[in-house]
């Protein structure tokens, strides 16, 4: 297999942060870290395309419009990865150093950054441009306290607000605190566990998608459509129940036969072709998801040149950034939020402004481009020094 192993007592870079692990061998799954950087970039792309310029007609292809749903695939990553790491922890019952150690390593992975770009926001809209004057629905002060509790994918606020894509931290969040639960219910009774996690974790995507009471938050009378794009309000149900996913896929990992079964390129390729065909012609948001979780499993049992190309320098740093990609983008985008529009543009509003292809593909690659340079950067000076510190001094 393409996955390097990590010895007891040593740090081991796992989702791209160092975690302490002791008494066991850890395996570092490297194609996830490439998965993970592919994945932060085309949710930039599709935030580009929100708040600057659209420049791939939806009626030509659907893809880019549902890259939202690389969110889930961060969310299915997460939960694969941390019963990956953290199962032991959590054998028989929850202990308070256990539980101490677990929390802080993953606060430690989050908070600083989202901290820093959430402040960071509100400096420049405060004191740059004077509370937006007038001041935008997405930034409005009394989101602040919110999103610095993570709570802003709880339905405390009545949109999505300042660092969009963070409400995914809060969901994440939601997920790690349940997560001890979760991984003695599986340690003690696993088949049991399986089959009610699976029920939940269909329940849960099928209530997003056609029972909860969602709601356009710019515009109440426009209704929203059978899809996972919920943020603000439902989001914890939807990062929990991908976070499930990956943990249920992990169980499935375990198993060698199925390790075997989908560990050739051929298997790996047929998933990626399916979920580009699904998200291409827009098929059920649970479609896709369900790739998502094989495809997760595949890359990390693949052990044949998908493994080769995810283990190439260029994907591993990109993997290794992909949080700063992720929680940096916003900066990009904020210029378009008040008044800023692109050369050659066409219309007004988030996601109405269109431009021709080769402006928008030029546009989006010097985006990019800024992009990882800035979150290098962040990556180096915040997230990695931030990370160290805390862990250092309330970790093991």
């Amino acid at each position: 297999m393409n996955q390097t192993f990590q010895t007891a007592g040593i740090t081991t870079a796992v989702n791209a942060e160092s975690v302490q692990i002791t008494a066991h061998k850890v395996e570092y799954l490297s194609s996830l870290t490439a998965l993970r950087g592919i994945a932060a970039l085309l949710v930039a792309v599709f935030h580009f395309e929100m708040a600057a310029a659209r420049f791939v007609p939806a009626d030509q292809t659907m893809f880019f419009e549902k890259c939202y749903l690389m969110v889930d695939l961060f969310f299915i990553m997460s939960g694969f990865i941390m019963i990956h790491v953290y199962s032991d922890y959590f054998q028989n019952k929850i202990q308070a150093n256990t539980l101490k150690n677990f929390l802080v390593a993953r606060f430690a992975r989050i908070y600083p950054l989202h901290i820093f770009t959430l402040l960071l926001l509100v400096v420049i809209v405060r004191w740059i441009t004077d509370w937006g004057n007038p001041p935008i629905i997405l930034e409005q002060p009394s989101d602040i306290l919110p999103n610095v509790f993570l709570l802003h994918s709880f339905g405390v606020t009545k949109i999505y607000s300042w660092n969009i894509p963070s409400w995914s931290i809060s969901a994440e969040w939601a997920a790690y605190l349940l997560f001890p639960i979760i991984a003695i219910c599986i340690n003690k009774k696993k088949a049991a566990s399986i089959i009610l996690l699976t029920i939940l974790v269909v329940a849960a995507y099928y209530s997003i998608m056609y029972i909860l009471p969602r709601k356009n938050p710019i515009n109440p009378a426009i209704p929203v459509p059978h899809n996972l794009n919920t943020t603000f309000d439902y989001g914890y149900i939807r990062g929990i129940a991908g976070f499930t996913t990956g943990i249920l896929i992990y169980l499935a990992y375990e198993l060698q036969a199925i390790r075997k079964a989908f560990s050739s390129d051929l298997i790996s390729l047929l998933i990626v072709l399916g979920i580009i065909l699904s998200m291409h012609f827009s098929l059920n948001d649970g479609i896709t998801v369900s790739l998502f979780a094989v495809l997760v499993l595949s890359f990390t049992a693949n052990n044949g040149r998908i493994a080769k190309i995810c283990n190439r320098k260029i994907l591993q740093f990109l993997g290794n950034i992909s949080y700063s990609i992720y929680l940096m983008q916003i900066f990009l985008q904020e210029p378009f939020s008040h008044g800023i529009y692109l050369p050659g543009t066409i219309g007004i509003g988030r996601g109405k402004q269109n431009i021709d292809f080769s402006s928008g593909i030029l546009y989006c690659m010097v985006y990019l481009i800024l992009l990882v340079i800035i979150s290098y950067v962040t990556y180096q000076w915040i997230e990695r020094p931030s990370r160290k510190f805390i862990n250092r001094i309330w970790g093991e």
